[in-house]
């Protein structure tokens, strides 16, 4: 993907806009929102194979990530909201700014698609469509192994606030991420409920406020957002018209098989699907 923009953050950090060209006059543009701990260029194949199905996509190193700086550290503490009303607003403006007129989704991965729905339920949006790609809930009852998840995610939530941020950079998961981002993850791990801290309020966002096209994806392989955790997120979404899949690489096509990740890499057919998807969507909404 090519660099868009540089984004000044708040508090003096600063990230980047990357993207594909694709399509022209009427065709949709994607805003992809990356995973906890993957940067935004970790997703070049598969954006290359949307805008050869016609979709520009943009997408921005979320705080701390990729080549956006600072890093999360005790001093540099934020949680979904920054991410949401900074990163997210600013790359929703870049998008609607360089492709005047044509119109907007978001695809969230993982993490990525629990800040979409931050963001639509909490922000005036010109975005049409969503689409979910092993995006879940980390509430325990959703996994199979559900104590075990339990435990892991309130001890990382525990080492967090011990050490003022998470090194997920040296223990292998989220990579390195802030006190309070970790705290509001745990909390909703625990409770189910994705409590956003405003000032010395926290409260989950009115999802019932999301009135677009979802497609919730589930992926084969994917530990990290099974079906449970997927059925988790998405029942929040109340009011919008949500369509489920369960996704696999098909058979006879080359590539390693699908997991949480690899899809991203090797994307095969399945970017075909996804633009064939967004185009309905906004198509009827």
């Amino acid at each position: 993907m090519d660099h868009v923009s540089d984004l000044d953050l708040p508090g003096g950090g600063h990230t980047s806009i990357i993207g594909v060209d694709g399509g022209g006059a009427g065709d949709p543009v994607v805003v992809l929102l990356p995973a906890l701990g993957v940067a935004a260029g970790y997703y070049g194949p598969f954006a290359a194979a949307l805008a050869a199905e016609g979709v520009a996509v943009l997408s921005a190193d979320f705080p701390g990530q990729g080549v956006s700086r600072p890093l999360a550290s005790r001093r540099n503490d934020f949680g979904y909201a920054a991410v949401s009303d900074d990163v997210v607003a600013a790359t929703v403006a870049v998008a609607q700014e360089r492709y005047a007129g044509r119109p907007l989704a978001f695809i969230g991965h993982s993490f990525g698609g629990q800040v979409a729905m931050v963001h639509l339920a909490t922000h005036a949006s010109a975005v049409r469509a969503l689409v979910l790609i092993g995006s879940g809930s980390p509430y325990w009852r959703g996994f199979p192994k559900r104590l075990k998840l339990l435990a892991q995610t309130q001890t990382l939530g525990a080492v967090a606030f011990v050490r003022g941020h998470w090194p997920g950079d040296r223990l292998g998961f989220g990579g390195r991420q802030p006190r309070q981002l970790m705290r509001e993850w745990a909390r909703f791990a625990r409770r189910g409920e994705l409590g956003i801290e405003r000032g010395k309020a926290v409260a989950e966002p009115d999802f019932s406020r999301v009135n677009l096209p979802v497609l919730a994806i589930t992926l084969d392989n994917d530990s990290l957002a099974p079906q449970g955790s997927v059925d988790n997120l998405a029942d929040k979404l109340t009011n919008a018209q949500v369509e489920h899949r369960f996704v696999t690489r098909p058979a006879g096509e080359g590539g390693p098989a699908f997991d949480h990740f690899v899809w991203a890499r090797h994307p095969g057919a399945f970017a075909t699907e996804i633009a064939a998807w967004v185009r309905q969507a906004i198509r009827v909404h």
